[in-house]
């Protein structure tokens, strides 16, 4: 069997499987619904000088490549429901690198169901990539869910491999009173790593509970408070942390459409490792986050910045600092810009085991131009700058890229 073949297997499981699960949810609101689908696609060239991010340059660095990138944004809407399916199917070429995974699948799914005192809401995501492409994430907020930041949970990527992930996350809510609401929520993940018998990486699962009360304070505000418990645990037992942790969250919106929302907590990890011997670590410490949008009629920006505990395919979880920023402007009927920026800081969360420490940051520019209602061209300018612990000194990439492709008319969500 072909090696496209054998890795694009588990693309095709895994997007079957979430495919199912998001018609059965959408199935229990389908009577009268308001259906629609908006179909993308975009072809693209960019070039590297620095692809490898080494910290003296290579050669074999300075590389060119060709992404085809489709998607479809499929929705189903009643009165009390609304479910939103999309898949994705990027195929990457770069004709001097035969090392990265060619194909990789994504599948996105948002589910909520609403009662006169009750919501549920259902949060799917699975994803095979390639360890290159989960480590330089941009600063882009996902409209499906802008408080999702992605998660780099390596170290370093590693030459032919890839990652699958899956995370579910259920939450629900129910109205005590008119200004009081109790809140459960669920997070489950399942991260594994092929790397052709090369193990460099560690397969993990990870679980978060947590319970909340939140009251609402004024018509455009609320004020929360909860606690939550997690585990975190390697699947060749070597190692497993248990945390739990208590926080406070506040929002605030002057209309749907700006608003911000700040939230802090209070973390204890206790880590046990099994390998060589077996021995305990705890720590703890402060996080939170800090979040701020605002749209206007022909722009729109949204903020980020906040201090969380991740866990990592480094055996462990890690400290992580992050800052994401975008903005948005239409220049013109057809022609508009978008920057998007992310800086991160990841620390090992103990001294036995955990992540490598490692600075990152990227920075994105483009113009698009939009030829008809939905075909468009665009260019740009990305900047990728990194520096690792155990490096001799950090390093960046420089890419170029065009691209064209065709965006649907469809229904647009904040």
């Amino acid at each position: 069997m072909s090696s496209w073949s054998r890795k694009s297997t588990p693309v095709a499981r895994g997007i079957a499987v979430a495919a199912v699960t998001g018609a059965c949810l959408a199935s229990a609101g389908a009577l009268a619904a308001e259906t629609y689908v908006q179909p993308q696609f975009d072809l693209r060239v960019e070039g590297n000088d620095n692809f490898d991010l080494l910290p003296d340059g290579t050669p074999d660095g300075d590389v060119y490549g060709f992404i085809a990138d489709a998607r479809a944004l499929i929705g189903i809407a009643t009165p009390r429901s609304e479910t939103t399916l999309r898949p994705r199917l990027r195929l990457q070429e770069y004709p001097d690198r035969d090392d990265l995974e060619r194909i990789e699948g994504f599948l996105d799914l948002r589910s909520r169901y609403e009662w006169q005192r009750a919501e549920f809401l259902f949060i799917g995501r699975y994803s095979q990539q390639d360890t290159y492409n989960t480590e330089t994430l941009g600063g882009e907020f996902d409209p499906l869910d802008p408080n999702y930041s992605g998660n780099a949970d390596v170290r370093r990527s590693l030459v032919g491999e890839t990652r699958q992930r899956l995370e579910l996350n259920p939450t629900f809510k129910y109205e005590l009173t008119e200004r009081i609401s109790a809140n459960a929520g669920l997070r489950y993940e399942d991260v594994n790593f092929d790397s052709d018998g090369i193990e460099e990486h560690t397969d993990y699962e990870f679980t978060q509970a947590d319970a909340s009360l939140s009251w609402v304070l004024t018509p455009v505000s609320d004020f929360g408070v909860g606690t939550y418990v997690s585990k975190y645990q390697a699947k060749d037992d070597s190692t497993e942390t248990d945390a739990y942790g208590a926080g406070i969250g506040y929002n605030y919106r002057w209309s749907e459409v700006t608003g911000l929302e700040a939230r802090i907590f209070y973390e204890t990890n206790d880590v046990s490792n099994f390998t060589p011997v077996r021995s305990e670590e705890s720590t703890s410490g402060l996080g939170g986050t800090l979040g701020a949008y605002r749209k206007f009629e022909v722009s729109d920006w949204r903020v980020s910045i906040g201090r969380t505990y991740i866990p990592t395919g480094d055996g462990g979880k890690a400290e992580s600092d992050l800052l994401r920023l975008q903005y948005r402007r239409s220049l013109s009927e057809r022609l508009a810009f978008n920057g998007a920026g992310r800086y991160e800081k990841r620390n090992s969360l103990t001294e036995t085991r955990g992540s490598e420490d490692r600075d990152y940051a990227r920075a994105d520019l483009s113009l698009e131009w939009f030829m008809t209602p939905t075909w468009y061209l665009q260019g740009g300018y990305s900047y990728v700058w990194q520096d690792r612990e155990s490096a001799s000194g950090d390093a960046d990439n420089n890419v170029l890229f065009v691209s064209a492709g065709y965006k649907g008319l469809g229904r647009q969500r904040r």
